[in-house]
């Protein structure tokens, strides 16, 4: 799921209005005051009232109970090139930081890194944990924790299902609710036993190495080949299933290179309980870049997390003190396309709420301490 983060706050000498925001609020644990220091962590234009006198911002506190996102990510080989896995996890962190305390987050990533096994079953890099406390584009401990961790090179096969029965073993342990996020560049791999003929063989598929992807020649087939390299969907979607039946929608986001297995990721997509109405049913990204990798992602987490109700733990002193930031854009207090507010409750509306809704804004923040900006 994506996430949102909200944070009630300051107008400022007019900050900017929201055309384009993305997000939601978080659980926080008590409300956040900021300091008017830059690099504090506060939305632009929080801290100063219209006059210029200066006013106190606070993160309105939700009453909110995160679910858990875990980040299942592909570090084979073909992940160098061009650059994929640098892009995934940068991406990835960013999606953490918009969420922030609204969801908890944990990681594996596959293979494992060895100097002697390229099929290493995955690991858990980071624990579950929860998200970090709202910011403006500060890492805080937990989102620095993920990019630490994938601070590695890529390399080796794809243990895709092996690495998903220990997350399943892992998430077990985790109360709530719970969500996979699977981000592959290609088909599941490394199954010794897997056995097949070129019709499932990657190098024939992919036509690698001067392997027809007709036969005679089947490029998997011992001696002369390797049945690590036969795409090992049985024990993937095994795999899937049983995240299922234990409560766990496993939600599959096809990396470039992928499509020439897009049959398998549907199904994988349908096995988890999260395929989409129209092919692919999986969430395709179709070229190799950050802005491409986060939209897909983003549109992932707001299936977890689009809401477009919020519940506050206290109701505000003075609702007209209260304040929603998009993406650290200011979005105007109005009932046909900004926000309302009704006691403990806020509530985004028409466009702002479908902007959530689609995944078009993640970063969501109620702030309370400044005078109401409304439409001009």
């Amino acid at each position: 799921m994506l996430g949102f983060g909200l944070a009630v706050g300051c107008g400022t000498e007019r900050p900017p209005v929201s055309g384009d925001g993305s997000g939601a609020g978080g659980a926080v644990g008590g409300g956040s005051q900021f300091n008017t220091d830059a690099g504090s962590g506060k939305p632009p234009g929080c801290g100063t009232k219209p006059d210029g006198s200066q006013c106190e911002c606070l993160d309105v506190p939700l009453f909110v109970d995160p679910p858990t996102i875990y980040f299942v990510l592909d570090r084979s080989g073909s992940m160098g090139s061009p650059d994929k896995w640098n892009q995934v996890r940068v991406t990835v962190g960013k999606i953490m930081r918009s969420l922030g305390p609204r969801a908890s987050f944990g990681a594996a990533m596959f293979p494992a890194a060895s100097t002697t096994d390229a099929c290493l079953p995955g690991d858990e890099i980071m624990s579950v944990r929860a998200g970090d406390p709202p910011s403006s584009g500060v890492d805080g401990p937990t989102t620095s924790a993920l990019l630490a961790s994938t601070r590695v090179t890529p390399g080796g096969g794809t243990p895709t299902g092996p690495t998903l029965e220990l997350v399943r073993t892992r998430l077990d342990k985790i109360a709530g609710q719970k969500f996979v996020i699977l981000a592959t560049d290609g088909a599941p791999n490394c199954n010794p036993n897997a056995g097949c003929g070129y019709d499932r063989c990657q190098l024939n598929i992919e036509n690698r190495q001067g392997c027809p992807k007709e036969g005679p020649r089947n490029c998997c087939e011992p001696p002369d080949g390797l049945r690590e390299n036969c795409t090992d969907s049985a024990s993937t979607l095994a795999a899937i299933s049983g995240l299922k039946t234990s409560g766990v929608p496993v939600y599959v986001v096809g990396l470039p290179g992928a499509a020439p297995y897009a049959s398998l990721l549907e199904e994988m997509a349908t096995m988890g309980g999260t395929a989409l109405s129209t092919s692919p049913k999986y969430f395709a990204v179709n070229a190799a870049s950050e802005d491409v990798m986060l939209t897909a992602l983003k549109k992932v987490a707001a299936k977890i997390t689009g809401t477009c109700t919020f519940d506050l733990k206290e109701e505000p002193a003075d609702a007209s003190l209260v304040n929603v930031y998009m993406d650290d854009v200011v979005l105007p207090f109005e009932p046909v396309n900004g926000w309302t507010i009704s006691g403990k409750t806020v509530t985004l509306v028409g466009a702002a709420c479908e902007r959530v809704k689609n995944g078009d804004a993640l970063d969501v923040r109620i702030i309370a301490g400044c005078p109401r900006i409304e439409p001009r």
